[in-house]
């Protein structure tokens, strides 16, 4: 009972701080960012501001599966409309590896037809490398090191996979009233030429053989593909880094035979997001709150469909732990964050802190939500590259029992 009491005080604690004064005195601010500090310098001329800002990172790094990793990262935050309030925002990504692992991949969320229509998408074509470490948060080791999700470092309890995937999930949602959409999408996913070396050595302990087998998947290669009921409410005041406002979002997913699905499922993912100024007016101590689950309500899902941390549609969930760390039927994720400005008059430098916890389920063995809670927290520094879209680069370091986790993106995590 004691962890789920903990849970709910990390997502739901603003209550309790915004019911504190947060009056304070007043002082000389400015939101800058670092165009604005080169051209204080001297080194760059002013120009005229623009309603889409797009930002290169070049992507290096190394890990003993996939060996040396290289290739860009980019982000954009833009508007479909000169007269647009909101901000939409695509992100995308493309690396090789010297053992010959590939990443391409592009994920957006875009506002069309005047604001009427609000479209996600989520393409991937991916040959990769993932550690698994069977199913639920029982099962737990510590010492790892991964850097932006991907294992630095071995353990003695996960098992390596090697898999090629293509996914292709779009969903629509069309504006009802104020800040509410509905709408449907599409969401196939395949995963094939999979390489269990585990298997390769001992099927009886391999945890995506064993799985696979008892549920009458095919361990080299299997397909989910389906029809989505989306319902979507947000009211943030700025997609790439909210300052205030709510984002609520339910996906019902039916996989079926129909469509090309190895076997029929169904998927449940619920998710909430709220933002809250401890400052007032000025907006620049800002407490966040994430909620995210996804439940497995009917059928049957291969392994690598199934929930796990790190799976969400930008890969932001779980600082601390790797891709895949915690898999499960159900996962429950929260985490809270806390920004605030470090340089006093200008924000372009900020940082965060944030604590995040995770419950997984293993079924077959009688695992429930909130028996194992995994926690991780962390701190790290925000850049503001563009004020216009408020989109700022951000180093994270998050820790969990002696497991430690880099992260370096663009944009927040949430």
């Amino acid at each position: 009972m004691y962890k789920l009491f903990f849970l709910l005080t990390i997502i739901f604690l603003p209550e309790i701080i915004l019911s504190q004064d947060t009056s304070q005195k007043k002082y000389y601010f400015e939101q800058q960012d670092v165009k604005d500090w080169l051209i204080q310098k001297g080194w760059i001329k002013k120009k005229k501001e623009k309603n889409t800002f797009i930002l290169i990172i070049p992507v290096i790094a190394s890990n003993p599966t996939a060996g040396f990793i290289f290739g860009a990262g980019l982000t954009s935050a833009f508007k479909t409309r000169p007269t647009d309030e909101r901000f939409s925002s695509v992100n995308a990504n493309a690396t090789y590896s010297t053992k010959g692992q590939v990443n391409l991949n592009i994920k957006g969320s875009a506002f069309a037809m005047q604001e009427r229509m609000v479209i996600n998408i989520d393409w991937r074509y991916q040959v990769n490398s993932e550690k698994t470490y069977g199913l639920g948060t029982n099962k737990y080791s510590s010492g790892h090191f991964d850097l932006n999700g991907y294992d630095v470092s071995s353990d003695s309890l996960g098992q390596p996979l090697k898999f090629y995937q293509v996914r292709l999930h779009t969903t629509a949602s069309y504006k009802l009233f104020e800040n509410f959409f509905a709408g449907i999408g599409f969401q196939y996913d395949y995963r094939y030429n999979i390489d269990d070396e585990t298997a390769a050595k001992d099927t009886s302990i391999a945890f995506h053989y064993v799985y696979s087998k008892r549920h009458g998947f095919d361990p080299k290669h299997y397909t989910t593909s389906g029809f989505a009921l989306n319902l979507l409410y947000d009211s943030r005041d700025n997609q790439v880094n909210s300052y205030r406002g709510y984002y609520a979002n339910l996906n019902y997913l039916l996989n079926s035979t129909i469509f090309g699905s190895t076997k029929n499922s169904s998927l449940l993912l619920l998710e909430y997001r709220s933002f809250h100024a401890l400052d007032g007016e000025r907006q620049r101590h800002i407490l966040g709150f994430w909620l995210y689950g996804n439940f497995m309500t009917s059928g049957d899902m291969p392994y690598l469909a199934l929930p796990a941390l790190g799976y969400d549609q930008r890969q932001r969930t779980g600082r601390g732990y790797g891709f895949g760390r915690f898999r499960g039927q159900d996962l429950l994720y929260g985490e809270s964050e806390y920004r605030f400005p470090i340089s006093p008059h200008t924000g372009i430098l900020g940082g965060v802190l944030f604590a995040n916890v995770t419950t997984a389920t293993d079924r077959e063995r009688n695992v429930q939500l909130f028996d194992y809670m995994r926690m991780a927290w962390g701190g790290g520094l925000r850049i503001m590259v563009d004020k216009k879209t408020r989109t700022r680069v951000q180093i994270d370091a998050g820790i969990a029992n002696k497991a430690v986790g880099i992260y370096f993106g663009a944009q927040e995590t949430f």
